[in-house]
């Protein structure tokens, strides 16, 4: 590139622009043009700075060490100073600049700089109105990205509030992308966030909070809590009427976590209740809900349940447990383990389940959890495991049912001590009264 070439760029920077042709022509001759290829380091943060550079050709990269990152805050091409603080007030370098491109450069050394300075006052003054212009444009983008940041915190942020800052085409415009770009990851994962919490509040809704029974209004307590390891979750409860006399009770516990679970779950417990509705006993139901969620099954997806049915009038229960361990009989005895008799429902068709029965005796508890109850780990990573379920349900069992619930549901906090859960946790209890 031809001195004259060198000199008109120099001209052309607002921290020269003062100078006359013979102080440009100066600082061409005692400087040197140097070629770098890309991604090249020319130098680091905290650099003693004695030159500048003047981009030729090509563009550098301003990047600010922060913490255990580089972030990028400015692109800075043709006819920009780069160093130029540094090298003016002899403090060390702010920023590290790396090339972005093939880059040519003017390395102007501070010597250059002061020797011009010292011959021409005029310069001096041009140069420090041109830091104070400097510092105007920071303040102003200061304003700027502030009242975005206040903007986005109230959940008002528009992009046009950054249409300026990027188009002043300077190296503040940097700063707007940036911003910007955080700006929609944000928004996106506020957005999404309010999505998750109305399928939290719609897979809530879902579950029974009450029941009417009628005349057998009084032959029976129960209770359920479902907390979900996510927002939502896979496992369920259900207590429902079947007819006027029987009532059936069931818990389940979805394969895989969130919004796949979450769904699957839903079809599982609307097709259980649907069937349940048909006047036939607990296992063939299970066979019924496994043959009608196997078909076009193609993610291979499975629940665990355990399901009964509860004649009001006798205290006999029919009950199956599909691939599910954690279902109680619970009486002035001790506790029945209600043992599965088939395989996980919805993977294949053709399963075989066998309903067992028995007759309640007043004051008799039925509980089913899920496995999120038996593992849940506490911080040293012990799992809370059957036979705290079992010691809990026990110790508790002329309590009311809500009581059960509430009491298991505190002991599984106290033993996890704030430890994070990886599985839904839920339980139902059901007191047969007579």
């Amino acid at each position: 590139m031809n001195p004259q070439k060198i000199v008109q760029i120099l001209k052309s920077n607002d921290s020269f622009s003062s100078l006359g042709e013979s102080h440009l022509a100066t600082i061409v001759e005692k400087s040197i043009v140097e070629e770098h290829a890309e991604n090249i380091k020319l130098f680091s943060q905290g650099d003693e700075g004695d030159f500048a550079y003047l981009v030729l050709n090509g563009s550098v990269a301003v990047n600010v060490n922060a913490q255990d990152s580089v972030i990028t805050v400015a692109i800075v091409t043709e006819g920009n100073l780069v160093g130029e603080i540094a090298a003016f007030s002899s403090t060390p370098r702010t920023a590290s600049i790396s090339t972005v491109t093939e880059t040519r450069l003017l390395r102007i050394e501070q010597a250059t700089i002061r020797d011009i300075l010292d011959s021409s006052p005029d310069a001096a003054m041009s140069i420090i109105a041109e830091l104070g212009i400097r510092i105007q444009c920071v303040n102003g983008a200061i304003a700027t990205l502030t009242q975005a940041a206040t903007a986005l915190a109230a959940d008002e942020f528009k992009p046009t509030m950054l249409d300026q800052l990027k188009a002043e085409a300077n190296r503040f415009s940097q700063f707007a992308e940036v911003f910007e770009h955080m700006a929609h990851e944000l928004t996106s994962k506020n957005q999404l966030q309010q999505e998750m919490q109305a399928a939290t509040e719609i897979q809530r809704s879902f579950l029974p909070t009450g029941i009417s029974a009628g005349d057998h209004a009084t032959a029976f307590d129960v209770a359920a809590n479902m907390r979900p390891a996510k927002q939502v979750g896979g496992d369920f409860f259900d207590y429902f009427m079947i007819d006027e006399h029987h009532i059936g009770i069931a818990v389940g516990d979805v394969s895989g976590k969130g919004v796949p679970a979450a769904m699957f779950m839903s079809v599982s417990r609307t097709v259980l209740k649907t069937i349940a509705r048909t006047d036939i006993d607990a296992g063939e139901t299970l066979i019924r809900v496994n043959d009608l969620l196997s078909e076009d099954n193609a993610e291979g997806m499975f629940v665990t349940i355990a399901y009964g049915k509860l004649d009001l009038r006798t205290g006999l229960f029919d009950y199956v447990c599909a691939g599910h361990e954690e279902a109680y009989i619970i009486g002035d005895n001790g506790f029945d383990k209600i043992e599965a008799s088939g395989p996980v429902v919805g993977l294949f068709s053709g399963a075989n389940y066998t309903s067992q029965q028995r007759k309640l005796l007043p004051g008799e508890v039925v509980a089913f959890a899920t496995d999120g109850v038996t593992e849940a780990f506490s911080v040293e990573r012990e799992m809370f495991g059957f036979e705290r379920l079992e010691k809990s349900l026990i110790d508790n069992r002329k309590t009311p049912v809500d009581d059960i619930i509430t009491t298991l549901f505190g002991e599984i906090d106290s033993f996890a001590k704030g430890c994070e859960q990886s599985d839904d946790i839920t339980c139902l209890a059901m007191r047969y009264l007579g």
